[in-house]
Formats: C-alpha cells, sequence, structure tokens
C-alpha cells in the first residue's frame, strides 16, 4: 500500500510504474476513474498535473530530457515465475516489436543519451524456493525420505516451487498426516527444470533485441543480466557473503525486489557503462557504506533470521504474486 507521492505538486522524473510490462510503458496512461489497482499505482506516478494522461513513453518524451535511463522488461519474464508457465511470458516477436519502436521513438522525438539495461535471469531470484530445499523440508516434517517425497509432489532436483506450489505442498502434508490422498503439484506451481531453461532462452531473446536496437540508435547498453548471474556464487561485503538466496542480502523480502545494497550494484553497473562508453567520471556509489546500515544485509538481519527461515515464507510469496500479476491481464 502507499499513501502516494511525497509531494503531489512536484513533477516525478522517475516514471516507472511498477507492474508494468513493456506494453504497458508505452501505451498505459493515467485515467480520470481509476477502477483497478495498476489504474490507482499509474494515476500515483504519472497523473500529474491533473487530467494528465501521458503514457510513461509519451511523458519521457514531454519532459525533454536531456539523459534518459530505460530498464523494462522484467515483469514480462517474472510472470513466468508466478504462473508456473513460460507460455505465459510476453512472446519474443511482441516484444521485439515494441522495444523496437520504444527506441526508435525516443531516440527521433528526444535529443537525449540513452542508457539501457537489459533484463536479468528471473529464476534466479528467491521468490521461486529450489525443489531440494522444498523435498528436504518435507521429508524432515513428514518423517518420510527425499526419495519418497520426491516422487509423492513430483518435482526433482532443478525445479523450482512458486508460491502456487508451496501452497500445494502444505495440502500434501496435511493429507499425509491424516492418512488422506495427495496430489503432486500441478504445472502452475512449478517450474521444472527444463521449463527455467525455456525461461532463460526467452529472457536471453529478448537481451538480443534490447541490445540490437540500442545499438541501432547508439545508446549505451548496460549489462544487468551477466551482473545478477556473476551474484549467484555470491559477493563479500564487509567481511559478510551477501547472495541472492531468501535473507541472503541481495534481495528483499518479496523475493523479487533488491534490497539497499542490492541496488547499489545494478547502480554502479549503471554508472560504470557511463563512464566507459560516454567518457564519464561519475564515481561509484560505496556499497560497503550503503551496506553497513542496510537493515536486510548481512548482520544487521535479526539474528537467526536466516536460520529459521531457509526460503520465502507461502503469505510472502503469495503477496508477491499480486505484484507480479500487476493487474488482471
Amino acid at each position: 500500500s502507499t499513501s502516494g507521492r511525497d509531494n503531489p505538486n512536484a513533477q516525478p522524473t522517475d516514471l516507472a510504474v511498477p507492474g508494468h510490462k513493456l506494453t504497458d510503458l508505452i501505451n498505459y496512461g493515467p485515467t480520470l476513474v481509476p477502477t483497478t489497482d495498476e489504474d490507482l499505482i499509474t494515476d500515483l506516478v504519472l497523473g500529474f498535473p491533473l487530467g494528465n494522461t501521458n503514457t510513461q513513453l509519451q511523458e519521457a518524451i514531454a519532459l525533454k530530457p536531456t539523459t534518459l535511463f530505460v530498464w523494462i522488461g522484467s515483469n514480462d519474464a517474472l510472470v513466468a515465475d508466478e504462473s508456473g508457465m513460460p507460455s505465459s511470458m510476453t512472446s519474443t516477436a511482441s516484444f521485439s516489436a515494441d522495444f523496437t519502436s520504444l527506441m526508435s521513438t525516443l531516440h527521433a522525438q528526444t535529443t537525449a543519451t540513452l542508457i539501457v539495461g537489459n533484463i536479468p535471469d528471473v529464476t534466479l531470484v528467491p521468490y521461486l524456493t529450489p525443489a531440494t530445499t522444498v523435498i528436504a523440508e518435507a521429508a524432515t516434517q513428514s518423517g518420510l525420505s527425499t526419495t519418497q517425497i520426491s516422487a509423492i509432489l513430483g518435482i526433482t532436483d532443478g525445479d523450482y516451487v512458486n508460491a502456487t506450489g508451496l501452497a500445494e505442498v502444505q495440502t500434501d502434508l496435511q493429507n499425509l498426516a491424516a492418512s488422506k490422498p495427495t496430489t503432486p503439484l500441478d504445472d502452475a506451481g512449478v517450474l521444472t527444470a527444463a521449463e527455467v531453461t525455456q525461461v532463460q532462452a526467452q529472457v536471453n531473446a529478448y537481451n538480443s533485441v534490447i541490445a540490437a536496437q540500442v545499438a541501432a540508435v547508439g545508446g549505451t547498453l548496460v549489462d544487468v543480466n551477466a551482473l545478477f548471474t556473476s551474484l549467484k556464487t555470491g559477493i563479500t561485503i564487509n567481511g559478510y557473503t551477501a547472495t541472492t538466496n531468501f535473507l541472503g542480502g541481495l534481495f528483499s523480502l518479496d523475493g523479487i525486489h533488491p534490497t539497499n545494497t542490492g541496488y547499489v550494484l545494478p547502480a554502479n553497473k549503471f554508472i560504470d557503462a557511463m563512464n566507459s562508453s560516454l567518457g564519464n567520471s561519475i564515481p561509484d556509489v560505496d556499497v560497503a557504506t550503503v551496506a553497513a546500515s542496510d537493515p536486510l544485509c548481512g548482520p544487521n538481519i535479526q539474528p537467526g533470521a536466516g536460520t529459521k527461515q531457509l526460503h520465502i515464507p507461502l503469505n510472502a510469496a503469495q503477496r508477491t504474486d499480486q505484484l507480479i500479476r500487476g493487474r488482471a491481464r
């Protein structure tokens, strides 16, 4: 929930609307009579002055910027995590058409320097729980072997379980305790190892489009995908190894958005790319300083939290589902 913008009379220059996909950036503007949650958040971000109907793209042009930071497309991919189905992702053809239109329009209708980030591997986020973690936890709770639990749940090493799947696991464990029949997790509750590969391939296809179109307009590409992939093995900050695991210090409690520390790393990636391609000399943000006061990084996390909760709780994952959906589509 939100109480709105701090100053409703100030012109926002951060035009990003939570939940928006690429097509929304181009086509979805504020409405005088909002009827959905997404209408409300769109109005809060873009509805200035009162009555403004500009989309993110239209507003970016209207503000006549000298520099534009563009980072869009993660929601086009994240929907696969929530649905358990790679087929729910925006098609490569649609993404290509929209991203080409976005870049060519910004290039033609503004004089802004374009700094563009690509899309990270959305299967790395701790919203998804590895099947091995789920199996081990369920085996402990049920007293059965991991082999038995794997067969009962229908999941195996390499698979990932989302909020729907975690709820189904709870139901199966309750049925086991009551000697009732169990049901393997359905497709909506799991990204199988094969589906993970499909999602990664689709993200790579998006990123190929982004790279080509950024080059076509002379923009600067920021490889956020490579950054987050490198963080899989962890990064040492203030003597603590931060990871992409739940409560690992780099992702927040919703399992999707980075912590303060996690956001500094792509921010510095943007800075470094600008310095390299544009000849700037902007200093990096001090990661250690941010991490030292980050309540969700390293020793600042409440003592014992990392051992008490090995994966995202079901209620938190279900709330995250609402963030990923954005609105009924």
